[in-house]
This record gives C-alpha cells, structure tokens and sequence, in this order.
C-alpha cells in the first residue's frame, strides 16, 4: 500500500503541469547546447593518445579488456562501440566519445534548468512564443555552455578519460531527481525513482566517487516525503534496480579469463574481483586533520575561481537564498549536492599538499582535480537559478528582461575565451611523438622501462591497439610491485619471465603477506623487489637486447652498468661498450622547443624530461671529450628548460666551461 503524501512546507503555490505541450524553444535549447559544445569540443579535440590514463583505457576498450581499478567496466562497453566508428585513428574515436557523452550531459542540465526554473516560479510559458518566456531559455543555455566550459570538464571532455561519462550521469541524475520531485502522480513518481535507482547503479559501474548520490537522492525524498522510502517493496524494488545499474561488473571477470592484453588486475576470481571492484591498491590510510583538511578545502576553492571568469560563481548565492525561502526540498537537494561534491569529496580524497616536495603536491592536486567536476555542474545550475531570480525581482518590461538575460550568455563565452588556450588540444601530439622518439632508439627486442604512468600507458596503445613494436617488451616498474602483474607478465612473455623464474618466485612470497593484509617486512620486500628487477635486467642484457629506462634507475638497481643517455631514453648497457650514435634531428619535439602548442602540465613534464636528458647526454660527451657534439647537446637543451632559469643556468655555465677548453 502506498503511504500518503506529506504535504512538503513551502511548495509553489500555483504547482506547473509539465504535461502541457512543448515548444521549440524547450527542445531546441538543450539541443543546441549539445550542438554548441560538441563543436566547441571537436575543435579543441586531441587528434591521437595522450599521457596519463589514455593509452591505456583505450587499449582496454579496444580489446575488450580490463582497465586499472575499478575496472570502469561501463566506460569500456561504450569505448568499444566507439572504437568502431569510421572515423579517424581509434584514439581520436576514443576521444570523440569523451567529447559527445560531456556534451549530453550539457544538453541535459540545460533541461533541468528550464524545469527547475519553472517549478520555482510556477511560469505557465511552456509552449508560449512570446518575450516572457526567453529568459529561462537563454538562462537555460548559459547553464549548459557553463558546465561545458568549465575548465576541467572541458579538458576531460578532449580526450580519452572516463569523466565524460560521469558529467553525463551526473547531469542525468540531476535531471531524473528534478523529474521525480515534480511528479504529482505516484507511479509516475516510481517509474522515476526505479529509473534513478538504475542511473546510480549504472554510475557507479563507471565511476566510484558517484556513491554520493545514494545520501543526495534519499536527501530530496526524505525532505519530500519521508514515508515515500519506508515502503518496503519500494525499497527492495530501488535496490533491484540499483542492481541491475552494477550489471556491466560482471564483465570484468567474463573479459579476464579472455587474458586480453590489458587485464589490471586479473579479475577472474573473487579475491581479484573485489581488490578491483574496491581499489584495492589505491586504499591510503593517512589519518585526516583539520589543518589538512582546511589547506585541501583551500585548493578547491581555487581551482574552483579557475574553472570560468572568477567572479562567476559568487551568482549562486541569491539561488540559496531563493531555495531557502522558496522550496526546502530543492534546497537541501542541491545543497546535499554540493556538500557532497566539494567538502566530503575533499574529506575523502585527503590528498597530500604538505609535503616537501612541491612537484608531488602539484601531481595531488591534479590528480583530484577531476573529482570535482560534479561540484561545477551544481554551481552552473545554482548560477542560473541565481541570475533567473535577480532577473525576476527587476521591475522591467519583458524585452529587458530578454536582453539581459542574453547578456548572460557572455559568461560562457568569456569562459570559453579564457579557457580554450589552455585546453585546446588539436595539435597534442606529445604522447605519440614520445612513443616513436623511444622505440627509434629501441633496437628489436628491446627491454624498456618505465616508472610512472604516462610513460608507461602510451606504449599500450601503440602495441595492443595499433600492432606495432609488438617485439619489444615495455615493463612498468611500479606495477611489478603486483603479483597479478606479474601474472600477466608470464602470460604473454612466458620465455623471458622463465629466465628469472627464481627471482619472481622470491618476490612473490615477499610480497604475498602484504597483499593479503598479513604482517610484513617492508625492508624483505624491498630486497626482493630489486633483485628481481636487477634479474630481469641481466637477462636482458645476457639475450642481447637493448635495455632503455625512461628514468634514472634509484639506487640499487642497474649499478654494474653504465648508464647512457641517449636525449629520448636512458640506455643500459655494460662497461666499455661502444656508445651510440644518436642526432638530434632523428627525433620529433614539436611544440615543445618553441611556443606553437598549448602544453598542458604533462606535456611540461616532458619537456622537463627531454632537457634533462639532453643536458645528460652533453654531460656523458664532454667527459668523453666530445666538446662540440656535447656543446650541441647543452645548446638544444636550454630549448626545452628556457622556462626553468636555476635548470638553464647550470647549463648555461656548462657551456662557458666547454667553450673555454672543457675544464
């Protein structure tokens, strides 16, 4: 039996029947805010892979494998529906769907606005063509270009990442709440809570962070009515869908036992199954403190200035005020919201700005960076609830009130001037470059090494999705850490692995307490964890094959060998054994000699890396006497670190000191 309605306080006193026939102007406004930013997305789109997680969520929807936890089983379905598209290289399709899934949700906020602008002021302008009714529209668009603008949506939505996705359920689930809570009749109202209870389920297949709305959409039904959820078969009928939201998780196990190329984790037994489904290795235990809290609510204030002109979210302070005043339910809905979105998800995250090391606080920062998002569709929306109810309390004749609301449409637009420099991504050809740059240094059957992902998951794409250098083994040393890895390692190199069986062996054993939550002696592991490293190199070496890190080795590993650099790659190889001739014209560093591209924060890591492996290879010549070859070295050098003055310095005396005899 279903319990009767609580009368909620302060609901509009003339109620909108949403049933009323739509205008052009009601589908045409989402419709061209999924237009607007589609194209505004395409135009700053990365043409090919791109650092980070990119080669590597594209390799797994490719092949239908497994990404890093947790999985992202939803994300890689549709990625493979995208991979197939006639269009482009599969990195671009994979882009192109970040671009066109954002752009949805975009298209959807912008629908909720206009049904959340009237419900709070009760307008009966639905399906009207006169002066009245443009301002929610234009407000509506705004909202939408706002939250398609929004500097780290924008970013993600150009490239092959997993938050494009999440904007469009987020959007969705903001949409699907508004639709529930206008619902008058009640199986109208259950078909929305079920179909909610599924978009969550579905959101959480893609993204965990999407657990907040579970306390935001109980929030809204509770302030609603509270007797609404006490039904039990409504209950068990929510968590049902919920359910059938997480189904794609079954996909994990069922594409792991394929032993595809990309397989994080192994999944195909429980006890992988659930380390992935929880993020197992991403688990921190630092305890959290006020004062860390308050420098990382600080960040985010930050980026948060940094997403449009800077001034633009003080807008939605007269929309709490309105909500207060006007609608509890929507009130403690968004406010839920952004509680969630912004402070919980900063309490929860308690990434590290602290430390010494302000290159790993920078990383944190970015790296959290994009949880946020959501919290900028909220403030969008607030922004537009704000700025439609200032409008409402001016004395105007409707034909002000349009001209100014179009007037608003100039924050997007400053938005999108001030932002689309930073993002713009159409000439982002760092990653590839990087790729062919290494593997034009590795001979065949090389051994090379990486240490961090966006060195590392580029190659991923370049051999498990495009076929090529399928010769040459690429090993991320960090991952090494993990015995699943390790199995994959054995599964598809099986003759090498066999060569450093009793090395992988003693790690294993290690490593096992620490993985099953036992006690453990770190120094053990350690020990184990580098001799199997300096065995996989020796092995390497004893085959013939070409051993390259992109990264200087940390103490204890390679230190029977000598270490040269090669300007792309740091080349392994024993004592006295002739150097390699390598010329700068060989390799390709568009953009990052001169100021032609835009370069995000990765791209100036790798700017980083080139010039310090530059002013290495100098190093190595003058100490072999090679004054004018290493003087060229320096020379193309100080290029890539002309932003870094102590690092162009140090090599700007280096230069003096060869140019004046070598001394």
């Amino acid at each position: 039996m279903t319990s009767p309605k609580k009368k909620s306080a302060k609901r509009p006193a003339d109620p909108v029947d949403f049933s009323v026939q739509r205008s052009a102007l009601d589908y045409g406004t989402p419709l061209l805010v999924f237009m607007g930013s589609l194209l505004l997305y395409i135009l700053t789109l990365a043409p090919d892979v791109t650092f980070e997680d990119s080669g590597e969520l594209i390799a797994a929807a490719y092949n239908l494998g497994v990404p890093h936890q947790p999985g992202y089983p939803l994300f890689t379905l549709i990625g493979k529906i995208f991979s197939m598209l006639p269009v482009g290289e599969v990195a671009y399709r994979l882009n192109l769907m970040s671009a066109v899934l954002s752009a949805l949700g975009a298209g959807l906020i912008a629908w909720a606005t206009i049904l959340l602008i009237e419900l709070l002021f009760a307008e009966k302008t639905s399906g009207e063509k006169n002066l009245a009714a443009y301002p929610k529209y234009l407000i509506a668009l705004t909202v939408g270009l706002l939250v398609a603008t929004a500097f780290e949506n924008w970013e993600q939505s150009i490239i092959t990442e997993v938050y494009g996705l999440n904007t469009l359920l987020t959007c969705l689930l903001v949409l699907v709440g508004v639709y529930w809570l206008k619902s008058d009749n009640v199986r109208q109202r259950d078909r929305w809570f079920l179909f909610g209870c599924y978009v969550i389920g579905l959101s959480l297949s893609n993204h965990t962070t999407s657990l907040m709305f579970i306390p935001i959409l109980l929030t809204l039904i509770v302030v609603e009515n509270y007797r609404y959820i006490l039904d039990w078969r409504r209950f068990l009928s929510g968590l049902i869908a919920m359910g059938a939201g997480l189904l794609p998780y079954l996909y994990l196990p069922l594409a792991s036992r394929r032993n595809p190329w990309m397989d994080w984790g192994n999944p195909e037994n429980w006890t992988n199954f659930w380390r992935t489904v929880s993020r197992h290795q991403y688990n921190l235990n630092e305890s959290q403190t006020f004062a860390k809290f308050s420098a990382q609510f600080q960040a985010y204030l930050e980026m948060l200035s940094d997403q449009w002109l800077f001034f633009m979210p003080l807008l939605a302070l007269p929309a709490i005020w309105l909500l207060f005043q006007k609608d509890k339910r929507l009130f403690a809905f968004l406010g839920i919201f952004f509680l969630f979105a912004a402070p919980i998800t900063t309490y929860m995250t308690n990434f590290d700005l602290t430390g010494a090391d302000a290159f790993v606080a920078a990383e944190h920062r970015a790296l959290v960076s994009v949880f946020y998002i959501p919290s900028y569709v909220c403030i969008a929306l607030l922004v537009g609830l704000g700025s439609y109810y200032l409008l409402s309390l001016l004395r105007l004749s409707n034909t002000v009130k349009a001209v100014i609301a179009t007037l608003l449409l100039t924050l997007p637009v400053g938005a999108a001037w001030k932002n689309a420099p930073r993002v713009d991504m159409s000439e982002y050809y760092f990653a590839k470059d990087y790729l062919d740059n290494v593997f034009a240094v590795a001979e065949e059957n090389a051994l090379i090494w990486a240490n961090w992902d966006p060195y590392y998951f580029p190659s991923n794409y370049r051999q498990f999705v495009q076929g090529q250098r399928l010769d040459v083994i690429f090993i991320d040393q960090q991952l090494l850490r993990r015995s699943w890895y390790i199995q994959w390692m054995r599964d598809h190199y099986p003759a090498f692995m066999a060569g450093v069986d009793g090395a992988t062996k003693e790690f294993l054993a290690a490593v096992k307490p620490f993985e099953e939550g036992q006690p453990y002696n770190g120094n053990f592991i350690q020990q184990k964890y580098e001799k199997l490293i300096n065995a996989m190199i020796d092995k390497g070496i004893g085959e013939g094959r070409d051993v390259l890190f992109t990264y200087t080795p940390p103490r204890g590993i390679a230190t029977k060998y000598e270490k040269e650099p090669l300007i792309v790659a740091l080349r392994i190889k024993p004592p006295n054994t002739p150097k390699r001739k390598v010329t700068l014209e060989e390799f390709e560093f568009r953009g990052l000699t001169d100021d032609t591209v835009p370069l995000d924060r990765m791209a100036k890591v790798f700017q980083s890396y080139y010039g310090g492996l530059a002013a290495s290879r100098g190093q190595f010549l003058a100490a072999k006497g090679e004054f004018v070859e290493a003087d060229a070295c320096l020379a193309f050098a100080e290029k890539f670190l002309r932003q870094q003055p102590a690092m162009l310095k140090r090599i700007q005396d280096m230069r003096r000191r060869l140019q004046s005899g070598g001394n």
